[in-house]
C-alpha cells in the first residue's frame, strides 16, 4: 500500500467550517476521499479490509473498539463477527459489546443473532502496527460509554453492521456521521468484493479439483475414451485408448488429423470402419457395440474392440444442435473373441465325435425299415389289410419311423452345433446344385409329420415348376428348423401350414403355425444365437436357440431373406426367400 496523508478529525472539521477558499476546501475534500478511496481498493483480503477500515477511522475519532459483523450466508443464515481492538478488553466490556451488537442487528433487520452466539463466533483481528500508542489509555476497560452503530449496505441490501465502542460518553461527534458512514460505504464494497473473489477462488478451486478428479477416473478407465473435434480429428484420450490405439499401430502423433483423412493414406481397413462410426455419430446417430477388427495380424483371434459413439452437443444451446465432436467408448473384446473361438471349437469337436454313433444309428434304422417293409409287402399278397396293419412287424415299423424321424432332428441339431462356429467365423460353405424346391418340402413335411402325431401338417404348392440352384441339404436344415420350431411352439396340436409360392425370380416358402405366437417385442431377437422365446406364463421352452439363427445364415447366404409375422395366442408365420438362380458372384467353386 502506498504512504497515505493522514487526515484527522480536526482537520476535517476547519474543512466544514471554513469561510475561506472554497476551492481550496474542496480539493481537500477530495483529497481525503481519494485517499480512504486508495485504502479500500488496495485491499485484496478480509483483513486488508479491517487494517484500512481501522486506520481510517483512527483519522477520525478515538475509539476501544470497532466491529464488523457480516452476513456470511444468507440461505443458511450464518454469520461471521470480526473484532478490532484498539487496546486490550476485559471480558465485561466484550460481553457488553455483544448485547449492543445483537440489540441493532434486530434493528437492521439482520438475519436473528443472540449475544452468546456472537460471543461464540467472535474473531478478534488486532493489527499491532494500528494499536492506540497513548499511555492515558486504560489497561483495562470496564465498561461501555459510547457507541455507534451503521449498516453496511451494497446495493441497497444490507450486508451487515459496523460498529465503533469507547469506553469514554459522547466520542462520537455527529457531524462526521455522514463521514462515517460515507466510509462504511467504502468498507462494505471492499468486503463484498472480497467475498466474491474468495467465492470465485472457491469455485475455480472445486473446478479444478473436480476436473482433477474426473481425469484420473478418465485415465483409470478400463474402456478407452476417444474424444473427437467437429471435424473428426482426435482431441483427447485417455491411457486405455492410447494403449488400444498403439497396439493397432494408429500413428499417435497424427491424431490431430481428421480420422476420414488420416484413413485415406493408411492401408488399415479397420481405420475406414472407425472413421464411419465418427462420420455417422458427427451426423447426430448413435452408435452402440459395433464390432471393429482393429489389427491385421495372423492371429487366429486379432485384436477386436467394441466401439460405441455419440455426438456430443453444444451445452450452451438448450435445443443441443449444434454438434461439437463425438464421445466414442472402446472396449478390447479380443479375451471374449478367444473364449467363443474355444467354445466352437469344443462345439466342433463334440459335434463331430456325436455324428459317428448317429449314424451307425440312422443307417441300421434304415436297414431294419426296408426289411420290415418288405416282409409286409410278401404278407399283404395273402392277408386283408386291415390284418396287416395288426401284425406286430406293422407297429416295429412305425417304432422303427419314430426312431428315424427323431434321428433325423438329432441329426440336424448336431448339424446346427457344426454350423455355429462356421457362420461365426464366416466359413459356411455352400454345395449348389440344381434341384426341385416342392420335393424338399414335402420330404421335411412327411419327416416332421411322423413325429408329430398330434399336429396335422398342410403342404401347399402354389408354383407348377419349383427348379431351383442352392445347397440342397442346407435348404432342407433350414425348412427342418422351421417346422421344428412350429411343432415346439404349437403345444397342443394345432395345424401347421407349409406354402410355396413363386415371386418373380424367387420363390418364397411361408411356415405356418396356430401356437403361442411371439411378441412384437422380441422381434429383433428371434434369429439371435442361443434366443429362446417364453410366452406369457414364463414357461420357457426346450432347445438351445441355434436353428432359427443357423436358418437366418443359410437363407442369406443363398441371397434371400428371413422374417415373421406373429400375434401372441394366435400363432406365428415365418417367410423365407430364395432367389431361383444364386445372384453373381454367389457361387463358390465346389
Amino acid at each position: 500500500m502506498q504512504p497515505q496523508q493522514k487526515v484527522t478529525a480536526s482537520a476535517y472539521r476547519s474543512l466544514i467550517g471554513q469561510n475561506g477558499d472554497r476551492l481550496a476546501a474542496l480539493r481537500q475534500q477530495m483529497d481525503f476521499i481519494n485517499t480512504i478511496g486508495k485504502r479500500f481498493v488496495a485491499a485484496i483480503d478480509r483483513f486488508q479490509v479491517h487494517r484500512a477500515l481501522l486506520s481510517t477511522l483512527q483519522d477520525l475519532y478515538h475509539f476501544s473498539a470497532c466491529s464488523i459483523l457480516l452476513e456470511e450466508d444468507p440461505i443458511e443464515l450464518t454469520f461471521q463477527l470480526s473484532i478490532i481492538p484498539s487496546h486490550p478488553l476485559n471480558q465485561a466490556f466484550i460481553a457488553a459489546m455483544m448485547e449492543s451488537i445483537a440489540r441493532a442487528a434486530e434493528v437492521i433487520d439482520f438475519p436473528r443473532v443472540t449475544a452468546d452466539e456472537l460471543a461464540l463466533m467472535a474473531y478478534l483481528d488486532a493489527p499491532d502496527d494500528l494499536a492506540w500508542s497513548d499511555s492515558a489509555t486504560p489497561s483495562a476497560v470496564t465498561g461501555i460509554g459510547d457507541f455507534l452503530n451503521i449498516p453496511l449496505t451494497v446495493e441497497n441490501r444490507i450486508i451487515g453492521m459496523l460498529s465503533l465502542f469507547d469506553e469514554r460518553e459522547g466520542v462520537f461527534d455527529a457531524e462526521l456521521l455522514q463521514l462515517t458512514t460515507m466510509i462504511a460505504d467504502y468498507a462494505a464494497v471492499a468486503l463484498e468484493n472480497v467475498r466474491l473473489r474468495e467465492r470465485e477462488r472457491a469455485l475455480w478451486r472445486d473446478a479444478e479439483m473436480e476436473r482433477q478428479r474426473l481425469v484420473l477416473i478418465i485415465n483409470s478407465m478400463a474402456e478407452g475414451l476417444l474424444i473427437t473435434n467437429e471435424e473428426g480429428a482426435i482431441t483427447s484420450l485417455n491411457n486405455s485408448a492410447q494403449h488400444l490405439l498403439f497396439q493397432a499401430r494408429l500413428p499417435l502423433e497424427e491424431t490431430s488429423t481428421p480420422l476420414r483423412r488420416l484413413a485415406a493414406f493408411n492401408e488399415a481397413k479397420w481405420l475406414t470402419d472407425l472413421a464411419d462410426i465418427i462420420d455417422k455419430a458427427l451426423a447426430g446417430h448413435i452408435i452402440m457395440g459395433h464390432e471393429l477388427v482393429a489389427d491385421a495380424s495372423d492371429e487366429a483371434v486379432p485384436l477386436t474392440l467394441s466401439i460405441s459413439a455419440a455426438p456430443l452437443y453444444d451445452s450452451r444451446q438448450s435445443m443441443q444442435t449444434r454438434i461439437l465432436g463425438v464421445v466414442a467408448v472402446l472396449n478390447d473384446i479380443t479375451s471374449h473373441k478367444q473364449l467363443e473361438k474355444l467354445k466352437d471349437e469344443f462345439v466342433s469337436i463334440v459335434s463331430h465325435e456325436l455324428r459317428t454313433p448317429l449314424t451307425t444309428i440312422k443307417g441300421y434304422t434304415q436297414h431294419l425299415i426296408r426289411r420290415i417293409e418288405r416282409r409286409l409287402r410278401g404278407t399283404s399278397a395273402t392277408l386283408p389289410a386291415n390284418a396287416v396293419a395288426e401284425l406286430p412287424e406293422s407297429y416295429d415299423l412305425r417304432s422303427l419311423n419314430i426312431m428315424q424321424s427323431q434321428t433325423d432332428h438329432l441329426e440336424r441339431l448336431v448339424n446346427d452345433l457344426l454350423d455355429l462356429s462356421r457362420v461365426q467365423w464366416g466359413e459356411l460353405n455352400l454345395h449348389y446344385s440344381s434341384f426341385y424346391l416342392a420335393d424338399v418340402l414335402a420330404e421335411s413335411v412327411r419327416l416332421a409329420q411322423i413325429s408329430a402325431e398330434q399336429h396335422t401338417i398342410f403342404l401347399d404348392i402354389d408354383t407348377p415348376d419349383s427348379k431351383l440352384v442352392a445347397d440342397k441339404l442346407r435348404i432342407s436344415q433350414v425348412v427342418g428348423n422351421i417346422l421344428d420350431n412350429a411343432v415346439k411352439f404349437s403345444p397342443q396340436g394345432k395345424q401347421v401350414t407349409v406354402i410355396l409360392k413363386e415371386q418373380g425370380k424367387e420363390f418364397q416358402v411361408s411356415i405356418s403355425d396356430r401356437g403361442i405366437g411371439v411378441s412384437p417385442d422380441f422381434f429383433d431377437h428371434i434369429f439371435e444365437r442361443f434366443y429362446r422365446v417364453r410366452n406369457t406364463a414364463s414357461r420357457q421352452y426346450s432347445g438351445i436357440g441355434m436353428g432359427l439363427f443357423i436358418a437366418k445364415a443359410i437363407v442369406e447366404a443363398h441371397g434371400g431373406g428371413i422374417w415373421l409375422s406373429s400375434n401372441p395366442g394366435t400363432g406365428s408365420t415365418f417367410y423365407f426367400t430364395l432367389p431361383k438362380v444364386p445372384r453373381t458372384g454367389m457361387l463358390p467353386a465346389v
